[in-house]
């Protein structure tokens, strides 16, 4: 018999045992408690991202860089991100910080704002800057246009007084300061400079060391050096350019320069003819001929004419039985009331090179419909534009300008990035056969994607109906729970915008598992069972529209089993002998606490 002084440790032992078991315990076993609701995640934060570039275009190889800002908002409050939040910005033409920079750069948020510096590279093309904080995105494009060419055409007006200080225009392109003119070697003073044209004040012509007689005139070189002693300069010069007069009047007429020197075969080209002798009333053609006598042409418009300027408007290349289409003309000028004449011989070409030197915009919807400007020139209706290898719709035709609108294209598999781009533009005139190509310029088709920000209620069973909100939701779509866009549960959707979803909770897919918690199913105080507890599912929004795009919340929705039955508990119940109801050692006592040889419940000796 084991001695009676210590049952009293052994009976408060089992006290505490037994209070640790109450009902209002968490940990009581037992089949019919309810499961906890486990907390919902939180959804994911998204954010309206929006870039914007200044200027929108710069020139390949140049040294003035475009400002990138950055502007984020949370979709679902609208606050900014806190200061010092990273977005990395990243570009496919050009780089950060310098020339030499690179692609990507990381930028810090301040006010919800940030701004980096974009260089232009040394080819041209259309750079898409994109930034990217988390899951969201934005973009803009930046066109980075061919280095204008550096070259003369005419100085208007071309005429002027051997003493100088008049104000005349030098017309061209590429012009880029510092500059410096010189006429016949005598320096002008530069009073400002654009891109396509200089004005300066005329030096004199014995600055030149250049003598004009009483009643002539001397034609002289003009001159431009472009960035003077600094890297990239360049010279041009145009012979007979200007032309220093000195009294006397000359009724023969001279022609001295034919600005611009080119023009379309359709003509209406304006065109600005400066010499000397020039009388109203007067005659233009352009044609073929050394002489009057001799010569074949069409007339053109004359508009105004001074004693040093006629400005006219080119005929069309065909007309009047000639053909001028691409031909380098003579122009002939007579004074009808003098029959003083003069030809400038290959004076004017009709034909243009065709020469693409940008485009804008840059995007659109993938959809087609934008209206989209190709700058250049030699354009010469009717044109065929080509953009990616794909037909376009022309609008319309000028010589330096052609505006189409975009074709749709298929999208086979939804961008990441939101953009399909197409490479590649060209211009061809039909009737003449020239084409310029451009490929390095490009077009940014824009690819909605959906994008999921919360499910509510965020949490139900099966025939629930929830409200998913977002955004770029589109018209024809699909919603799934659980699984893939291929493999998941289509729910039954009672409506649609393009910011909500309202959708009813299908049946989870066959791959889609509950959580479970062990339980006890039989009551012998052993959780040797399991049951199923509610289980977060993801919602996946796909576009049926053509795309194929999709957007996935993981974890969205908290679906509750439609069965918490508490199953495959198969544990048998201990049996001690203190404890079974039958008199192990015969000795008419009987189990805990009437047999005196049992010191608790669980002793498993009634004789020891």
């Amino acid at each position: 018999m084991k001695p009676l002084r210590i049952v009293p440790c052994l009976v408060l032992g089992l006290a505490i045992v037994l209070a640790g078991c109450q009902s209002n315990s968490p940990t009581e076993p037992g089949g019919s408690s309810t499961p906890a609701t486990p907390k919902p995640p939180s959804p994911s934060v998204t954010y309206q991202i929006t870039v914007t570039a200044s200027p929108s275009q710069l020139s390949a190889g140049g040294t003035d860089p475009a400002s990138i800002t950055v502007d984020v908002v949370r979709n679902d409050t609208g606050a900014v991100p806190p200061d010092g939040t990273d977005v990395t910005l990243s570009t496919s033409l050009g780089a950060f910080g310098n020339a030499s920079g690179s692609k990507q750069t990381t930028v810090q948020l301040v006010g919800g704002r940030a701004q980096a510096a974009l260089y232009p590279a040394s080819e041209a093309g259309t750079a898409t800057v994109r930034a990217v904080l988390g899951s969201s995105s934005g973009a803009a494009n930046v066109v980075i246009n061919q280095a204008a060419t550096f070259f003369l055409s005419s100085v208007v007006p071309g005429l002027g007084d051997p003493q100088g200080g008049e104000e005349v225009t030098i017309n061209g392109g590429g012009f880029d300061p510092p500059v410096r003119v010189t006429f016949a070697g005598g320096a002008a003073q530069v009073l400002s400079v654009q891109a396509n044209r200089i004005r300066v004040r005329t030096p004199s012509a014995a600055s030149a060391g250049i003598t004009v007689p009483v009643g002539s005139t001397v034609p002289v070189t003009v001159s431009v050096t472009i960035n003077v002693n600094e890297a990239g300069s360049a010279s041009d010069s145009l012979s007979n350019g200007f032309t220093y007069a000195l009294g006397g009047g000359i009724q023969q007429p001279q022609v001295f320069s034919v600005s611009p020197a080119t023009g379309i075969n359709e003509g209406g080209t304006t065109v600005r003819i400066v010499g000397s002798g020039f009388q109203t009333p007067l005659q233009v053609f352009f044609g073929f001929g050394s002489s009057a006598s001799g010569f074949n042409g069409v007339e053109a418009r004359v508009q105004s004419v001074t004693a040093s300027e006629i400005v006219v408007v080119t005929p069309a290349a065909r007309g009047f039985g000639q053909n001028l289409v691409d031909s380098l003309v003579d122009i002939l000028i007579r004074n009808l009331n003098t029959g003083f004449s003069t030809v400038a011989a290959g004076s004017f070409r009709y034909g243009s090179d065709v020469l693409i030197t940008a485009m804008g915009p840059g995007s659109g919807p993938y959809t087609g419909g934008t209206r989209v400007t190709i700058f250049g020139q030699g354009f010469d209706a009717p044109v065929a534009v080509s953009l990616g290898g794909i037909g376009q719709q022309v609008v319309s035709v000028t010589g330096t300008e052609v505006q189409f609108v975009t074709a749709g294209v298929a999208v086979t598999t939804c961008p990441p990035s939101g953009f399909q781009t197409v490479s590649g533009v060209s211009v061809t005139n039909i009737e003449t056969g020239k084409t310029a190509t451009a490929a390095n310029l490009g077009f940014n088709y824009i690819v909605p994607l959906p994008l999921v920000f919360g499910v509510s209620p965020t949490g139900g069973s099966v025939g629930t109906n929830v409200t998913i909100t977002g955004a770029n939701f589109p018209s024809l779509l699909r919603v799934t729970f659980g699984g893939d866009i291929n493999s998941g549960a289509s729910a039954a959707i009672t409506s649609s915008s393009a910011a909500t979803i309202v959708a009813r909770v299908p049946t989870p897919p066959s791959g889609f598992t509950f959580n479970t918690e062990p339980c006890d199913g039989n009551g012998d105080g052993n959780p040797g069972g399991t049951r199923n507890v509610p289980t977060a599912i993801s919602v996946t929004v796909t576009d049926l529209s053509g795309t194929g795009c999709a957007a996935t919340l993981a974890n969205a929705f908290t679906l509750n089993p439609p069965n918490v039955t508490c199953t495959g508990d198969t544990t048998t119940p201990t049996s001690f002998e203190c404890s079974d109801g039958v008199d192990n050692d015969l000795d008419g006592l009987t189990d805990f606490p009437n047999d005196p040889q049992c010191t608790s419940a669980t002793d498993n000796s009634e004789s020891s």
